[in-house]
C-alpha cells in the first residue's frame, strides 16, 4: 500500500481540460458587424479580434464569424521553433486547445507526430526548469512563455517535489 505522501492525484482533469480551453480568447474574423449588447461587446465586419472560444463556437454554428484554425503547416513551424530554442518559445495562449482541434480533424500521422513531438519538447523545456529551480532555497519564479495547461502542469510539480522534499528530509515549511 502506498503511503499517502507517494499518492499524486491527477493534475487536471478531462472535464476541466475542456472547460478551460473554452475560456481561452481565439482570433475570429467576423462576416458582418455584431453588437453584443449584454456582453458590452461590438465586433466588425472583416476586422480580426479575439474573443472567448465558447462564443466563437456559437457565433461560427450560427455562420457569424470565421474561426481561427490551426493548419499542420502552423504546428511544423512551432515544432521547429521549439527545437531551435532553448528556451520556451512564444505561442498563443489557445495553442494547445488549437492542437486538440486539429488532432480531431486530421488522420496524419506525420501531424500527430509533430504535435506530439511539440508537447514533449515544452514539457521537457519545463522539467528542466524544474530541475534547476527545485533548490531548499530557491524563490524563482515560473518560466517565461508558459501555455496556461504548462503553468498548471509547472505549479502541480512544483508543490509536489517541495513537499516530498520536506517530507524526506524532515524540513518544516519554509526552512
Amino acid at each position: 500500500m502506498l503511503s499517502p505522501i507517494l499518492r499524486v492525484p491527477l493534475v487536471i482533469s478531462k472535464r476541466t481540460s475542456y472547460i478551460l480551453s473554452k475560456l481561452y480568447p481565439v482570433k475570429v474574423i467576423p462576416k458582418e458587424d455584431l453588437s453584443l449588447d449584454k456582453l458590452g461587446i461590438k465586433i466588425f465586419k472583416g476586422v480580426e479580434t479575439e474573443i472567448p472560444k465558447w462564443m466563437a463556437d456559437i457565433l461560427q454554428e450560427e455562420g457569424k464569424v470565421e474561426v481561427e484554425e490551426i493548419s499542420p503547416k502552423k504546428v511544423s513551424e512551432y515544432l521547429y521553433k521549439e527545437k531551435m530554442s532553448v528556451t520556451l518559445t512564444k505561442l498563443p495562449p489557445y495553442t494547445y486547445s488549437l492542437i486538440r482541434e486539429l488532432l480531431k480533424s486530421s488522420d496524419d500521422s506525420l501531424v500527430k507526430r509533430d504535435a506530439i513531438d511539440l508537447v514533449n519538447r515544452r514539457v521537457g523545456k519545463i522539467l528542466m526548469y524544474l530541475k534547476a529551480s527545485i533548490r531548499l532555497d530557491s524563490s524563482r519564479g515560473a518560466p517565461k512563455n508558459l501555455l496556461p495547461e504548462e503553468l498548471v502542469l509547472y505549479n502541480t510539480l512544483r508543490r509536489y517535489i517541495g513537499r516530498w522534499v520536506e517530507a524526506f528530509l524532515e524540513l518544516k515549511e519554509g526552512e
